[in-house]
């Protein structure tokens, strides 16, 4: 099976993960251009928090970034971590591959890898191979 290169984002201004918060549904590498217009990229995502050094990961999800982080910041199962801190990474899967199939492959891949504490039932998918977000930097202290 071959695997699918992803690029996972950190924040650009210091290499550190992205905190999941209202400011990041701003940030410009959550829109491509179509035209005259801006779009949402299409993707992967995860969520996860970081407690006693240990990284627990709260939620994978794809589809259109921005609207699925948004949603999620509303989400109160997600948000009863926010005291421990909440991060993000996303790949953009618009121009390697693409279609919502592939994506929700990538995402059963995903939950199978870091057993999310909120999964979707996706039991339909065949698993689509990915690299892993490398996790070597460490997130900001508290």
């Amino acid at each position: 099976m071959t695997m699918i290169k992803l690029r996972w984002q950190k924040c650009i201004k210091n290499s550190l993960w992205c905190q999941f918060n209202e400011k990041l549904l701003k940030d410009d590498r959550l829109k491509a251009r179509l035209g005259d217009r801006s779009v949402g990229i299409s993707g992967v995502y995860i969520i996860w928090t970081e407690i006693d050094n240990n990284r627990i990961v709260i939620k994978v999800g794809s589809g259109i970034i921005r609207d699925k982080l948004s949603a999620d910041l509303k989400n109160p199962e997600i948000q009863a971590y926010k005291p421990t801190r909440l991060y993000v990474t996303w790949a953009s899967t618009l121009s390697a591959i693409g279609p919502e199939e592939i994506q929700k492959g990538i995402e059963k891949f995903l939950e199978t890898v870091f057993k999310p504490k909120l999964v979707e039932n996706l039991s339909d998918v065949d698993l689509i191979l990915v690299n892993l977000p490398r996790w070597d930097k460490p997130v900001p202290p508290l």
